[in-house]
């Protein structure tokens, strides 16, 4: 099915069923405020804003097909941050330069919109298209300048096509998209505010090219300067593309009508802003647990209970420290602050062969099921696997 909308009647008048939104919307509060109430050591800060913005590029970008991993892309991210020659813009791939082109109005639009900063403008739009489509999109895209040729966009599968505005009208339409932007400050929460203008962006298509790109941080800069990126700079871009395909099919249904009813869009996107709260609150978290466990070690280990003996004595010690640093999540936003391990890979690890190899095995099974009695680790059955899982337990941080 392809939407044809009619353009001369045309207005920014849209519906948002504010009481769908309330749940969401006070986790976001919760999540923000428990973040910002908390004072990071500026390396956790450092990695949280470098992991926030390399899934943020990698994410707008892999919505637009770009191919590199989130490992590329931070490698790519580094090399701009350290300002590093790298190779020239000439000897770069399309998808690299999308990378390098999305890091550089990024790092544009965290320096244009910090809190108190001025209102959105049409001319911020154009140079934020000029910095991401800069030499990589070049089919019928001229960067920094709106639309001159008709579109469409979208598929069957994505719940239709879309015919963008014609291009005669884009120019009149973008100067006022931005004041109906801008108007609603102060009248609708910033997170609604950002996912109504993302919408009406994308809607109209002002570009040749790089639509989506720029009404995603377009977005992403409404809510840095409302104050809505905690401890870093980041979106919804890679929360959209973990939900690709209802993200755009969203998108579509929501212009079946006019006035739009952008209710199930705008939920979509709260609901994916708790979510990315949610995961900023996780990691700090996981920081906390593994920092204040840690702690707990050091105590015991320092802890005499007999003249010859310590609570922990150094090779516990070195057996919890090995055990903290295997068991480190692999997402770093994940809910649990730590992993298990299989205690044959446990008891098979160099480390442990190494450590205990002038005793014998029953002392290895001595210490570790005294870890246990202490509450420093649990044990776990893996049935599937005849093997039990060896996990951190961070109630041990209350006991010493």
């Amino acid at each position: 099915m392809t939407t044809f909308m009619n353009w001369k009647t045309f207005t920014f008048g849209h519906e948002v069923d504010r009481k769908s939104l309330t749940d969401s919307l006070i986790k976001i509060e919760a999540y923000k405020e428990a973040a910002l109430n908390l004072v990071l050591p500026p390396v956790w800060s450092e990695q949280l804003d470098r992991l926030n913005r390399v899934r943020a590029i990698r994410g707008t970008t892999a919505l637009e097909g770009n191919r590199l991993s989130e490992a590329e892309v931070s490698q790519q991210m580094k090399q701009l941050d350290n300002q590093a020659a790298g190779d020239s813009p000439d000897k770069m791939t399309k998808e690299q330069l999308q990378i390098r082109n999305a890091g550089m109005a990024q790092a544009w639009v965290r320096r244009r919109f910090i809190p108190g900063s001025p209102p959105l403008t049409a001319e911020d739009i154009l140079k934020m298209h000029r910095m991401i489509t800069q030499g990589s999109d070049t089919a019928n895209n001229e960067p920094g300048r709106w639309r001159t040729h008709p579109v469409q966009v979208g598929s069957k599968d994505l719940g239709g096509v879309h015919v963008g505005a014609p291009y005669a009208d884009v120019p009149r339409l973008m100067n006022e998209c931005v004041e109906a932007i801008n108007s609603l400050r102060g009248r609708e929460h910033a997170v609604i505010r950002a996912l109504v203008a993302h919408f009406f962006i994308v809607t109209i298509h002002p570009f040749g090219d790089g639509n989506g790109r720029v009404s995603r941080l377009v977005e992403a800069g409404l809510l840095f300067r409302e104050g809505y990126n905690v401890h870093g700079f980041y979106g919804l871009s890679n929360y959209f593309y973990q939900n690709e395909k209802r993200y755009k099919t969203l998108l579509q249904a929501c212009r079946s009508r006019h006035p739009f009813d952008l209710t199930p869009f705008v939920l979509f996107g709260v609901e994916g802003f708790a979510h990315e709260l949610k995961g900023i609150n996780n990691f700090i978290k996981t920081k906390l647990n593994r920092l204040v466990y840690r702690d707990a070690m050091v105590r015991a280990l320092d802890e005499r209970v007999g003249s010859r003996r310590r609570l922990l004595n150094r090779r516990e010690y070195s057996l919890l420290d090995f055990l903290l640093r295997e068991t480190e999540p692999i997402d770093p936003f994940s809910e649990k602050p730590s992993r298990t391990i299989n205690l044959s890979d446990f008891r098979g690890s160099p480390y442990v062969q190494g450590a205990y190899d002038d005793v014998t095995s029953r002392t290895f099974v001595r210490e570790l099921v005294r870890l246990s009695n202490m509450g420093f680790i649990t044990f776990k059955r893996n049935e599937a696997a005849k093997d039990w899982l060896v996990e951190i337990d961070f109630r041990a941080v209350g006991k010493y």
